[in-house]
């Protein structure tokens, strides 16, 4: 692959790395280049770099492994049974929300006793980001936006332990969030759950902002009984 010689936008990387993945000595199954040495040689950004790599998760032709890379899913753009997929995928998504029932109601109450004003203005933000992605129907800024939304309030809780928990969850939640937006009742639910949350920490209240994370977390739930009949 030869560098890009200004930083451009994700689709520009995009298109690139479809192109080596249809290069006749890439295999299915081989291991992509590390984010490190694509920004290298594409002369790109970290986050240019992943938010592509993302996007070629959505499109089925690459998978992410905690803890070891992307790697080559197909060498073509192929629909998805979404239904098998998350029938396959039932128990480890379970084992993770499982951890998020207990992280994610610690992180929110931390978050209003620590948090300053600005940095609920900046979850606010991240919010009206992911009412735009979801009126767009943007499967792969959805993802980003929710991404975002839960690392905020892990980063407001001041707690680097409990960052770096957040952080190791997140690299297994990156398939399952390529995934889970494509189905349009995933999308829709995060807005309200995200804004009942949100509200809360707005006018910290820590009971109503635990009880809103907590019926978040067990709406996932519900949602992927349903995403295994899609």
């Amino acid at each position: 692959m030869e560098a890009i010689e200004r930083v451009s936008a994700v689709q520009a990387v995009e298109e690139r790395l479809i192109s080596y993945l249809k290069d006749e000595n890439v295999n299915v199954g081989d291991k992509l280049p590390t984010e490190k040495q694509l920004c290298e040689e594409l002369k790109v950004g970290r986050g240019t770099v992943r938010e592509a790599i993302r996007m070629l998760q959505a499109r089925g032709m690459v998978e992410t492994r905690p803890g070891r890379g992307a790697f080559v899913l197909s060498k073509e753009e192929k629909e998805q049974n979404l239904g098998d997929w998350f029938t396959a995928n039932e128990y480890a998504i379970k084992d993770i929300i499982d951890i998020r029932c207990v992280l994610e109601p610690l992180a929110v109450k931390l978050m209003i006793e620590r948090c300053s004003d600005d940095d609920i203005r900046s979850l606010r933000k991240i919010h009206e980001s992911t009412r735009k992605a979801v009126a767009a129907h943007d499967v792969v800024r959805c993802a980003k936006c929710d991404e975002r939304f839960h690392a905020k309030i892990f980063e407001c809780s001041g707690n680097k332990f409990l960052m770096d928990i957040n952080q190791r969850i997140e690299s297994s939640l990156k398939n399952f969030r390529s995934k889970t937006f494509f189905i349009e009742h995933n999308m829709e639910n995060m807005v309200p759950a995200h804004e009942a949350i949100l509200a809360a920490i707005e006018s910290r209240d820590t009971a109503a902002a635990v009880a809103s994370m907590n019926s978040h977390i067990q709406l996932i739930t519900s949602d992927l009984e349903r995403s295994k009949e899609n």
